[in-house]
């Protein structure tokens, strides 16, 4: 049997997703045409967005990307700075709502593309509808920023969050955001060089403290690029609980930490092993973070990582292909 390749870490923004913004159909998203042509993104309570490389909108591209690298499957989710979580309540379901649908319509062009859907998390009870309504017109995951106003997604108000993605089956791939971006990280490009692994680890200690892996035995949780600082933290984290310091929570954190599962995009074959190592293969999916240039060789980082063939084959796609039902 062939083993299937997928990718579980892809950003894209449809055409339709651009023309809504630029028509002024949701009212508190703009958009800047830079003097290179790219547009940047301005949505209340954030800064301009990066400029969006043209690659974000080129579904074709992507298509090409996957046979190149021999991608069979890529799901493909928003890019996280457009996820909306500053919009208006009703906008942001509008939002996450338009999105959606055009990811689904834009991954139905192309064999071997899989949407994965947003949600506004500003709005619990609209995020579960959101969420239902992806389920029902073919999204296969969710896309989970780390940065949500005046909340975080630990807090008791998003805890039926988590309930329907376990109860829907939708893996959540959590990934690092910025709603506003500390003084220090705007220096040299450091938000992307460290800030995003600290972000993730962060949220993902919190989420596993608070107890929702262990309320919610079907949810799965992705943590992107490796779990960021994450896994080279676990013994800290677990040493932090049996010290007591973590005396405000009383679950099982190493069952928790055993039921994450994190991707691949760690650009260092020998820290993929590691990080295998901590966790099993078994619980990492490959990831390329299409379009950005971070993982050139997204295969050749697994394969080079001293893995058997049954634990390569498991990164590489066969859980991915069990965890999303493709």
């Amino acid at each position: 049997m062939t083993t299937p390749v997928i990718d579980v870490h892809v950003h894209a923004i449809p055409a339709e997703v651009n023309e809504r913004a630029e028509a002024g159909r949701s009212p508190h998203v703009r958009v800047e045409r830079l003097p290179s042509g790219l547009a940047s993104y301005l949505l209340p309570a954030m800064e301009p967005s990066p400029p969006a490389p043209a690659s974000l909108c080129d579904f074709a591209g992507l298509a090409s990307s996957a046979a190149e690298h021999g991608i069979t499957t890529q799901l493909v989710g928003p890019w996280t700075d457009l996820l909306g979580y500053t919009l208006p309540e009703a906008e942001g379901e509008a939002w996450a709502q338009a999105y959606n649908e055009a990811l689904v319509r834009a991954c139905a062009e192309f064999a071997g593309m899989q949407p994965m859907a947003t949600v506004p998390l500003q709005a619990p009870r609209a995020a579960v509808r959101v969420m239902e309504s992806a389920k029902s017109f073919g999204c296969r995951g969710l896309v989970f920023g780390t940065d949500i106003p005046e909340s975080e997604l630990a807090a008791p108000e998003l805890d039926d969050v988590w309930a329907a993605a376990a109860e829907l089956w939708l893996p959540v791939l959590l990934h690092p955001t910025f709603l506003t971006i500390p003084a220090v990280l705007k220096q040299s490009g450091l938000k992307n060089a460290v800030g995003r692994a600290g972000v993730t680890a962060l949220a993902l200690t919190r989420i596993i403290y608070a107890g929702v892996l262990e309320r919610h035995p079907d949810l799965v949780l992705i943590g992107a690029h490796g779990g960021g600082a994450f896994v080279p933290l676990i013994d800290r984290i677990l040493r932090n609980q049996e010290l007591g310091w973590a005396a405000d929570t009383d679950v099982d954190v190493a069952a928790s930490i055993q039921r994450l599962y994190v991707d691949s995009v760690v650009l260092d074959s020998t820290f993929l092993a590691y990080v295998v190592g901590k966790l099993g293969a078994g619980r990492m999916l490959l990831g390329s973070d299409w379009p950005f240039p971070w993982e050139p060789d997204p295969l050749g980082t697994v394969q080079r990582a001293g893995l058997d063939a049954d634990e390569t084959d498991a990164v590489l796609g066969h859980t991915a292909q069990g965890l999303f039902g493709i």
